[in-house]
């Protein structure tokens, strides 16, 4: 939801009547960085706090099962526990040789790779640390019923005022992704999910596939399955329909078209042909008098052809950046785009920093990717998390797994996403 600094847009608004490339140019006025403090939930922001949950691992198996046909990297015993994740996945012979990247969340100290036959059964399951260099596999079969193993999910969370303050719930957009193999080794499934849209005006999305040249990679749809609801409809961000887009940076990176409009992605457009525009899966008890609606999330998938298994096999979600694009002011064509924090300061698709990127560097972050299948957003305009004056509160402010206490210090409650507040979260 646009939650508007007066101070700021009065400024920015009189700077962009006389050149949009001001705005960027010339960023640094005053009071912008105490805008950004005195809106922010948490009092301080750690120095160079990196706003990730995840890291990446990769690790060699070997081994010799009979009869396997298969090895998946899990995050968990699935003959123990619920919720399992599968991290890594390929197709194998009977002497195990592969070497498998994966990531997982930063709490994650140890992995299971499980061998499995052509009908899916388990012949081996061994215990690893995660990013071990080598995992040897035995060959005794695992006791019991397993429980279901689900492709690891990551959730992206976006706040659309960037710069400017939002009301930091970070579910102006909401999509989770998968990644899943596919009986072509060269070729991985991406699963892009749209779950919620937090947010009243217009939305694009893209996914730039990091250091993946557009060349490189051959880029499809399914037919069954898309985010174009009005393929007629004229476009108005991202200009092209095309599947797969060119980035304007140096490397000329790969990168998914989504979506032009998030509304309309998830919803047809009213009888008066019109975009429904709601709160779509962020209020509780939505009706038309809060503007809050609920519908069902919208899942389109994506196939990545790498054209050789190893890279497809070793192809991981930490290669993403997932970005939403918004309109700067309410006319023109000045658009921005809001990335994770890793990639914050890039510009794929538009030039809106026009060389100024550095105004912009600095310790906040408008989007968050969060390694958690069960992960609940927060309510419209309830902050993801609060800690002001020692003061726990927000959607997530449970003591010692709270938002606040992991960005005072990016090694503490790592695990705060596993701990919503009742009545807070969607």
């Amino acid at each position: 939801m646009r939650k508007n600094v007066l101070y700021s847009l009065l400024i920015l608004a009189a700077t962009a009547t006389i050149s949009s490339s001001c705005i960027r140019n010339d960023f640094q006025y005053y009071g912008y960085e105490d805008q950004l403090e005195g809106t922010f939930p948490v009092d301080q922001i750690e120095g160079s706090h990196p706003w990730t949950l995840t890291k990446s691992c990769s690790s060699f198996v070997n081994g010799r099962v009979a009869d396997a046909a298969k090895v998946q990297i899990l995050s968990g015993n699935p003959f123990s526990e619920t919720g399992v994740e599968i991290l890594a996945e390929t197709k194998t012979t009977m002497s195990i040789s592969k070497q498998l990247d994966y990531v997982v969340p930063n709490t994650l100290n140890h992995i299971y790779v499980a061998v499995l036959d052509e009908e899916g059964n388990y012949l081996s399951l061994t215990q690893g640390a995660t990013n071990a260099d080598n995992i040897n596999v035995g060959d005794t079969a695992p006791t019991g019923t397993p429980n279901t193993v689900t492709p690891q999910r990551i959730y992206y969370c976006f706040e659309a005022d960037y710069p400017n303050p939002g009301d930091w719930d970070y579910n102006d957009v909401v999509m989770s992704i998968t990644k899943e193999p596919t009986d072509d080794e060269n070729v991985v499934a991406l699963k892009v999910r749209l779950d919620a849209v937090g947010y009243l005006t217009q939305i694009a999305a893209a996914i730039r596939l990091v250091d993946y040249k557009y060349d490189r990679v051959k880029i499809t749809q399914d037919e069954t399955s898309t985010f174009v609801r009005e393929p007629n409809r004229e476009r108005k961000f991202i200009k092209q329909s095309d599947v797969k887009l060119k980035s304007i940076n140096t490397e000329g990176d790969a990168v998914i078209n989504l979506f032009d409009d998030a509304h309309l992605a998830m919803f047809h457009l009213g009888s008066d042909g019109s975009v429904y525009r709601r709160y779509f899966n962020t209020i509780e008890n939505a009706s038309s008098t809060n503007n809050g609606a609920t519908q069902a999330p919208t899942t389109v998938t994506y196939y990545l052809d790498f054209g050789d298994e190893y890279t497809a096999r070793n192809f991981t979600l930490d290669e993403l950046d997932p970005f939403i694009i918004v309109q700067y002011g309410t006319s023109g064509e000045n658009f921005w785009e809001v990335h994770t924090h890793p990639y914050k300061l890039t510009e794929i698709l538009f030039k809106y920093y026009n060389g100024a990127a550095s105004s912009y560097n600095n310790g906040f972050s408008w989007a968050l990717a969060i390694p958690y299948a069960k992960f609940r957003w927060p309510l419209e305009g309830e902050p993801i998390g609060m800690r002001k004056n020692s003061i726990v509160s927000g959607a997530y402010q449970t003591n010692s797994h709270s938002f606040g206490e992991w960005i005072l210090n990016h090694a503490d409650a790592q695990d705060w996403y596993e701990y919503p507040a009742e009545g807070a979260v969607y």
